[in-house]
């Protein structure tokens, strides 16, 4: 059995990731661009260029366009072929969403596609788990112009918050293969903290409530990794029925109110 590379994990999921994956709240991205602003401003200067590593189809970089309008130049690093494909289709040449202005190219965390203290923002959304963290906060720092920062963000479904996503943990739990709903419990406050040449921290985290349709519901587990052992396992149709009887002793069978938080640390380049 060949050995799946978790750089191109997501390929086959590039179209419902971008179709159901939600974006970030604006307290989150306000606070990032605050953070990156008073860097730079610090030593003379604005934004100039800002990356987001493990970009996906575009999702984090687009929200990072609206937060800081279209002075400073922004590149999507994405080492997986189907994620990167999908969000160049989206921006590409002739594109509807070609006034973004966002650059996406193959590159991995680990060797930063940057030279040395070019970057105002290096930031991965969503990404981070995936990624061997002491490599890629080297690169970090190094590709980091002085001041600019790091940014670790995620969004992760609430289950202290609501009792749908608390059963809707169990039963990938249940069914996964190993799949526990803490795999994304790393300190990364810690780690950051650790990093020679980073400072000035900033820890946050920012609840909200994502309210969607059932179907888009059931498109959104079906976007993510620890579904498909599950859909091997039971087939979309079981699952698909199996949520919509979640869904429905929950009292949520017109619309979904999600619990997510977003967790947020930043961490300022000071040399």
């Amino acid at each position: 059995m060949s050995v799946i590379d978790d750089t191109q994990r997501f390929n086959d999921l590039a179209g419902l990731y971008e179709r159901f994956r939600p974006s970030y709240p604006r307290a989150a991205l306000d606070r990032i661009t605050a953070y990156v602003r008073a860097g730079t401003a610090a030593r003379g200067g604005g934004p100039a260029l800002l990356i987001d590593v493990g970009a996906g189809t575009g999702i984090s970089a687009r929200a990072l366009r609206a937060a800081f309008g279209p002075e400073p130049e922004i590149i999507g690093v994405e080492p997986g072929v189907g994620m990167r494909t999908t969000a160049e289709s989206e921006h590409g040449p002739g594109g509807p969403r070609e006034a973004m202005d966002i650059r996406f190219i193959e590159g991995t965390a680990e060797s930063l596609p940057a030279a040395n203290g070019t970057a105002s923002l290096v930031m991965a959304a969503q990404a981070a788990h995936w990624f061997d963290r002491p490599a890629f906060y080297a690169e970090a720092v190094r590709v980091l112009r002085p001041g600019g920062a790091v940014a670790l963000m995620a969004n992760d479904k609430d289950g202290e918050r609501s009792a749908l996503v608390d059963e809707y943990e169990t039963f990938l739990e249940r069914h996964g293969d190993g799949y526990s709903r803490h795999y994304r419990d790393i300190d990364f406050a810690a780690e950051l903290n650790r990093v020679d040449g980073l400072g000035d921290p900033d820890d946050s985290a920012t609840p909200w409530v994502r309210t969607l349709e059932p179907d888009a519901f059931i498109g959104l587990a079906m976007s993510t990794t620890m579904m498909q052992p599950v859909v091997r396992r039971l087939g979309q149709e079981r699952i698909s029925a199996e949520l919509r009887a979640l869904l429905e002793r929950h009292g949520a069978t017109t619309q979904v109110e999600l619990a997510y938080v977003t967790r947020l640390h930043l961490r300022r380049r000071r040399h």
